[in-house]
């Protein structure tokens, strides 16, 4: 798409120049004829009279046409009226008039506008040089219908020998020019450009510093915080103990309080690892080590894990689809990331039936999908699933920090896989992980 859009714009580029060239050639060429037109009307050659003078006012419409940016058309409707005027002039006046030193300005013309195909360069200038080649040998010992002096001819010859090169030169000035005006444009354009990214490496230094000391502040706020956690977490330890030795109801109401710091401590801990983490996510200082693993074995023992602590009963339905085969990934991402979706699995659908993993093989690589018959999440809320500390509305009432899939999600990627997610509101949740095969 960029190179379409750099052709697009070279295109015009070229285009302008070359506008600027054949409305600067098209006005020497009006200016030429005016004067054409009163020599041939001092030497009596009416044919050429009427020629010169119809060629003034062609030239001054090809004009408004150059600058409407209308090429093709002027340009072949000139050259054939320069194509009819050198026939004319050889066949009344003669060829020591020279007149067919015109025929250089075509090709020239031709070559500097890089708009043309190949294919109608190649026929124009066949037809240009077949054109020469005829009227050379068809007027070269051709009698001229009128008889002009020859000392007339020869300043005839002189002046549009001077004319041709006077409008070449005037057609490669003009283009010249336009290229001078593009290098200075490019030229500030740069410097602007020089500007802007000296701009964004400043902005992109200030951000690094910002990230680092966002990332230092986190690492070190995740472990000051544990050292008063502990504390709190073992003498609310120690007060249940002592609670034992009190009577039973002051007994159940230390219980009660003791439990409920614990459980508050379980949140906090379980929140400033998942920040930890996500620190370390943002700031590229987690880098994946894959190795050779057995995904079904993986994902049964993982799986295992979970169903032993679920008091409910119920089970993660593991399914094996193609013919398994060893993948390469990193193992203790992979559990991280699977841990995250295996527990929202379970927490969002109790009651419900079991959610089922699938292990999907084929040539081209694996993929792992993972369904649950529980809460579901909101249409309106799904652009929203993997951003940092999101919890949908509909389960603001269970436990949980927003973390595990923006966490889940990251792991995902470094370990070259893509995570996608489809949820109906009340039925259930789809995640799917799709990894290309990697040779081991």
């Amino acid at each position: 798409m960029t190179k379409t859009i750099e052709r697009a714009e070279h295109h015009s580029i070229t285009s302008d120049r070359f506008t600027n060239s054949m409305v600067a050639a098209a006005s020497s060429t009006c200016f030429l004829h005016f004067f054409l037109t009163i020599f041939y009307l001092i030497i009596k050659v009416p044919e050429m009279w009427i020629y010169s003078s119809t060629t003034f006012f062609l030239f001054l419409l090809w004009r408004k046409l150059f600058k409407n940016n209308w090429i093709k058309t002027p340009f072949v409707l000139g050259s054939i009226n320069v194509g009819i005027g050198i026939i004319m002039a050889n066949y009344f006046i003669g060829w020591e008039s020279n007149f067919n030193i015109y025929f250089i300005i075509l090709p020239s013309a031709l070559l500097i506008y890089t708009g043309w195909k190949n294919w109608e360069r190649a026929i124009y200038l066949i037809l240009v040089g077949t054109l020469y080649v005829v009227l050379f040998l068809t007027f070269s010992n051709f009698t001229a219908v009128y008889d002009i002096n020859s000392e007339i001819l020869k300043y005839l010859s002189m002046v549009n020998t001077l004319s041709a090169a006077g409008m070449l030169i005037i057609i490669l000035f003009f283009f010249n020019s336009s290229i001078t005006k593009m290098q200075e444009s490019l030229e500030n354009q740069n410097k602007h450009l020089e500007n802007k990214t000296a701009e964004l490496n400043r902005s992109l230094i200030k951000e690094q510093e910002l990230g680092q000391l966002k990332t230092s502040f986190v690492s070190t706020a995740s472990h000051q915080f544990r050292t008063p956690l502990a504390a709190i977490q073992s003498n609310s330890e120690l007060l249940s103990m002592l609670s034992n030795n009190m009577d039973g109801e002051t007994s159940k109401r230390f219980q009660k309080v003791t439990g409920r710091i614990i459980g508050e401590i379980g949140k906090m801990t379980e929140l400033m690892d998942d920040v930890l983490i996500l620190g370390k996510l943002t700031s590229g200082n987690v880098n994946a080590k894959p190795q050779e693993l057995n995904l079904v074995d993986f994902c049964q023992k993982l799986a295992e894990e979970f169903d032993d602590v679920q008091l409910d009963g119920r089970i993660m339905e593991i399914i094996t689809d193609g013919e398994p085969y060893n993948v390469y990934l990193d193992s203790k991402l992979l559990s991280h990331s699977l841990s995250n979706l295996f527990s929202n699995a379970f927490k969002y659908s109790s009651g419900k039936g079991n959610p089922k993993l699938t292990i999907s093989f084929i040539s081209k690589g694996f993929s792992l999908t993972l369904e649950d018959y529980g809460m579901g999440i909101p249409k309106s809320e799904m652009p929203n699933l993997f951003h940092p500390f999101f919890r949908a509305n509909n389960v603001t009432e269970i436990k949980g920090t927003g973390l595990g899939l923006s966490i889940a999600k990251e792991y995902f990627e470094l370990n070259k896989g893509i995570l996608t997610a489809s949820s109906t509101e009340g039925i259930g949740s789809t995640f799917e992980i799709n990894f290309k095969k990697q040779e081991l």
